[in-house]
């Protein structure tokens, strides 16, 4: 392995002038620099890049915490993420959480020990003890869909995403309308349900609550939800599943027990992952803006680094309706 000592040698100076031309630290005489240069690329040199970090206190490396990098939504997220980081000169090092304290606090540890810039965090639920975490972070921070006085923070705007989607439903005529939550403890679940009961209170109907099923925004728990709906004296006309997982779950449990969505039962989901145009009907959605979710983010931290101070600024993006085919009006009596 060539060694910073080689190269001064095969260049005629000291190790220190080889330094200084690397890290570009101090002034070295044109002739001098172009030997160094010359020997570097003879000798294919490559410089330390941990030696180079700690010489100009910067890493060119953002972490990520992220609940989950396997589900769709989430996995897309971090490929926009890298994606946006790399154009802006940054590596990312990806910590999956499973919303575990402990594994938490073990990666903040881990991503301080490697000197990162910045840090961005992904996830649904953020206990009191994990934001105490986060705000003591010597770097900046930055949530994406989740919010937090003390810090920056990039959401998609699920409260008017719930009324949208529910809006939808109310407009193709459905009055007998349900829906298929997350956690209670889910900031965007708890945004999206807000939305929901707006949209039915601004049409003058209300909330069935046997008709609202608790998931765990996986498939699993969008067929849980069709299997408690079946239990019921009545069903609604439609569902709300405040993701595309749970819609998922929910048209493939409802066409098992011979209920045609959407003839028999019309489900609109949220976020727009890749298999909601693949799914038989095609799932009508509401789609997360996530490029743009993701080079905010990646703004935002990226100005705080290069500002070497924290930032404060709250972006809100707005969903879009993707009108497919799992919605249509509701049976006639």
């Amino acid at each position: 392995m060539v060694t910073i000592t080689d190269v001064a040698k095969a260049a005629g100076v000291s190790v220190s002038t080889v330094s200084h031309v690397v890290n570009d630290t101090r002034f070295v005489k044109p002739e001098t620099r172009a030997r160094v240069m010359a020997a570097i690329e003879r000798l294919d040199y490559t410089p330390s890049s941990s030696a180079q970090s700690l010489k100009k206190n910067v890493t060119h490396t953002v972490g990520m915490i992220v609940t989950s990098s396997t589900n769709p939504y989430f996995a897309e997220v971090v490929s926009g993420v890298e994606a946006a980081l790399y154009a802006a000169g940054f590596n990312l090092m990806l910590c999956n959480s499973g919303r575990d304290i402990d594994r938490q606090r073990s990666y903040i540890r881990t991503l301080k020990g490697k000197r990162i810039d910045g840090l961005l965090v992904l996830e649904s639920v953020i206990s009191e003890e994990f934001l105490a975490l986060l705000t003591a972070c010597p770097f900046p921070v930055v949530l994406m869909d989740n919010e937090a006085p003390a810090l920056a923070s990039v959401v998609d705007d699920s409260e008017q995403g719930g009324y949208l989607a529910t809006r939808y439903l109310i407009e193709q005529g459905h009055r007998e309308i349900g829906c298929i939550t997350g956690p209670a403890d889910h900031y965007q679940s708890r945004q999206r349900y807000r939305g929901f009961r707006r949209a039915l209170a601004e049409a003058g109907l209300e909330v069935e609550p046997a008709w609202v099923q608790a998931g765990n925004l996986e498939v699993g728990g969008g067929e849980a939800a069709i299997q408690a709906l079946a239990a019921g004296a009545r069903r609604p006309t439609a569902l709300f599943a405040f993701n595309d997982l749970l819609a998922l779950g929910a048209i493939g449990e409802a066409t098992r027990r011979g209920w045609r969505v959407p003839e028999a039962l019309s489900i609109i989901g949220y976020d727009d992952i890749e298999i909601a145009r693949l799914l038989s009907p095609s799932l009508t959605t509401l789609r997360q803006q996530t490029d743009r979710l993701c080079r905010e983010a990646c703004r935002l931290l990226t100005a705080a680094i290069a500002a070497k101070e924290p930032v404060f600024e709250q972006v809100r993006i707005a969903p879009q309706r993707v009108i497919r085919d799992s919605v249509c009006p509701p049976p006639a009596d």
